[in-house]
């Protein structure tokens, strides 16, 4: 089986981000290290995040800084009369009132089964795998001649996680299940065939529940100090499902439904394990089966992904053939698993994670991260997992219109509810819009115009309808409303400018910097082709501001070295360059290239510049930048280029089970 990433030793806990192997159903999941004495399985639930409001942050707005706007206004005043220094000394008005609230995403706990009659020095024919064709994940081995076959499953029908233990001998399964890593304050109760594991965060009073149902075949199962003791069974099945009261609607963000009662919901629904599969496999091979990828001749099939990894570094065609259609289907799963209709959208990690203090939060960071994760969701025919994006975005819409308000002056009222919304680089489910506390990272007005074109691309791959003009249509529309408002004319630059801006994580505070300029100028184009369709009365002209302002925007400009320019100013004497890297990660000038189309063929002079300005970027860079770069010179119609940044990819950025690193690990790669 070449669609499967496989192993013949054991993982290292301690190492998890590069040896685990990773099941989801969207709204949880769970990773395992194919443990032989002992397996630690991390389990995550999506809705599990501190932050937000809360009883010690009654105020809670997302971090909103009040009249911020009077500051915004003074440096773009500022900027356009050349007192730099003047501005940048304003700078941290235009960041959020407080960090706190925002929160991080967070470890449900760790799973943790003991198996006392295991002697890993008498195991043989050991190998951990995820089959990537049906989506479970299996270990199996020899102990003093019994076969023992560890599997596991997510199932998003049943909304659980399906744990099982079997052996080709009668009563050889013995395991003791208990639970780690679990959150302060939380209470763990066994009884019957059944953990409990609940409680509310510390922080912010969410509450959460899991619970663990144990079924086994024969043998024993007590229950003693909040684990269960199965002994000499033949058979075991561990049904687990967890839930919070989080729900996404601003500004309380919860369900007022104990999440016991979804979880007793699920569990009463379980069907046995076969049939549970069945459904399982059904539902993911509905979506997985869709696209098929062969590259050449792979000859015979290297059993270990490490080796393979090892074999396509020093140069094997045949180990290229197996590895790169596997590496393609692999991130056709990550979505799958990690975005389901009724979930949050992917998170910098999909939807695992082992800590409490994930890197950057394990947060909505939407200055590329996010926007990548769903790059592939239309391309290779998976529409249906870009639905929680959707919906994300339109929960971040009553938030977002008063960052809208504070940051910019753009009001909605009774008489225009839904006059303008924003948000900046990083997010939450709690609807977090405010830029960061720090300007020089957290300022991002441009990035929801990029979200935009993801969400069109939903329509131009489905023509579903109905869906854009209900669920996506008034969130374009409503983007194109703040957008009209907040451009202003620049007389120097004779041109509208979107101002101050920042190129994401790089560089100075200019006006009208090209990373804005061409994704405000993409998302335009793309409102006015489907305006057309869906525009209504209630759009009051917008449509005709929106014509008028793309003309005035021009975007980009060539530099006189050739390079597309990503700060309009560069040409200038004394433009600042003490931020400026020459090999930095993000290449935001080139959104036009990929994922917009502005620069494409039919614009030579553009397209030269966007190349010339790729070779000066160089190729040496992060995970997610590395496959960002692969899509720029795809586009460029130079494969072989591509290819090499895949190659690359694959040999310096990817760890032993597949999954990209920056370091750390990071999905949208």
């Amino acid at each position: 089986m070449y669609n499967e990433i496989k192993f013949t030793a054991e993982g290292d806990p301690s190492k998890w981000e590069s040896t685990c192997l990773p099941i989801g159903n969207g709204y949880m999941g769970a990773t395992f290290c194919g443990g032989i004495t002992q397996e630690r399985v991390v389990l995550n639930e999506k809705t599990l995040w501190i932050g937000g409001p809360s009883p010690n942050r009654p105020d809670y707005d997302g971090g909103n800084r009040k009249g911020a706007y009077k500051s915004v206004r003074k440096v773009q005043e500022l900027l356009a009369a050349g007192n730099y220094d003047e501005a940048l000394a304003l700078l941290p008005d235009l960041t959020c009132e407080t960090g706190d609230g925002f929160g991080a995403y967070q470890c449900l706990c760790e799973a943790v089964f003991d198996f006392p009659d295991v002697d890993k020095s008498n195991v043989t024919e050991y190998e951990r795998s995820l089959s990537l064709d049906s989506a479970e994940y299996n270990n199996i081995f020899k102990h003093n001649g019994i076969r023992y076959f560890r599997s596991a499953f997510a199932s998003y029908p049943a909304r659980v996680i399906c744990i099982h233990f079997a052996c080709d001998e009668d009563n050889s399964i013995s395991f003791k299940l208990s639970l780690d890593k679990v959150q302060q304050g939380c209470t763990v109760k066994a009884d019957g065939n059944r953990i409990d594991y609940y409680g509310a965060l510390a922080d912010n009073g969410l509450r959460y529940h899991a619970a663990f149902c144990v079924r086994n075949s024969g043998g024993t199962a007590i229950c003693s100090d909040g684990c269960i003791t199965v002994s000499n069974s033949d058979d075991v099945e561990i049904l687990i499902t967890a839930a919070t009261d989080y729900c996404d609607r601003f500004p309380d963000y919860r369900t007022g439904i104990d999440p016991v009662v979804t979880v007793n919901d699920v569990l009463e629904k379980c069907i046995g394990r076969n049939d549970l599969f069945e459904e399982h496999y059904n539902d993911y091979t509905s979506l997985y089966n869709r696209v098929s990828l062969k590259l050449g001749r792979t000859g015979e099939f290297i059993n270990d992904t490490g080796k393979l990894l090892e074999e396509y570094r020093n140069g094997s065609s045949e180990a290229a053939a197996q590895l790169e259609p596997l590496y393609f289907q692999y991130g056709r799963y990550l979505l799958i698993s990690s975005s389901r209709e009724g979930s949050l959208p992917a998170n910098l990690q999909g939807v695992w994670n082992e800590s409490n203090m994930p890197p950057w939060c394990c947060d909505y960071h939407i200055n590329v991260n996010l926007q990548m994760n769903y790059w592939g969701a239309f391309n290779t025919n998976l529409a249906e997992t870009a639905k929680p994006l959707v919906r994300f975005l339109d929960s971040l819409r009553a938030p977002g219109r008063i960052t809208a308000k504070e940051y910019y002056n753009i009001a909605s009222d009774d008489e225009h509810p839904e006059n303008g919304w924003i948000a900046h680089t990083q997010s939450t489910p709690f609807g977090w819009t405010s830029p960061g506390w720090d300007f020089y990272w957290g300022w991002s007005t441009a990035a929801v115009a990029w979200l935009m074109l993801n969400i069109a691309d939903f329509y131009d791959y489905t023509r579903d309808v109905e869906y854009m003009m209900n669920e996506i249509y008034p969130i374009m529309r409503e983007s194109a409303r703040f957008y009209t408002q907040w451009l202003i004319w620049d007389g120097k630059q004779q041109r509208l400018v979107s101002s101050p801006t920042y190129s994401p994580e790089h560089g100075p505070v200019t006006i009208g910097n090209t990373y804005e300029q061409s994704l405000i100028a993409e998302f335009y184009e793309r409102f006015l082709m489907l305006s057309r369709d869906f525009y209504d009365e209630t759009d009051d002209g917008l449509r005709d501001k929106v014509e008028e302002q793309l003309k005035q925007l021009k975007p980009f400009t060539v530099s006189k070295t050739g390079l597309l320019k990503e700060w309009y100013e560069e040409d200038e004497p004394d433009f600042d360059r003490s931020k400026i890297q020459k090999n930095h990660r993000h290449i935001s000038h080139l959104m036009s290239l990929y994922p917009g189309s502005l620069i494409n063929k039919r614009t030579p002079e553009l397209m030269q510049a966007a190349t010339a300005t790729m070779n000066d970027r160089g190729d040496e860079s992060t995970g997610w930048a590395r496959a960002y770069k692969v899509n720029l010179w795809a586009r460029t119609g130079d494969g072989e280029r591509a290819y090499k940044l895949l190659h690359g990819l694959l040999t310096d950025c990817t760890y032993p089970n597949l999954w990209d690193f920056h370091p750390p690990f990071q999905i949208d790669g």
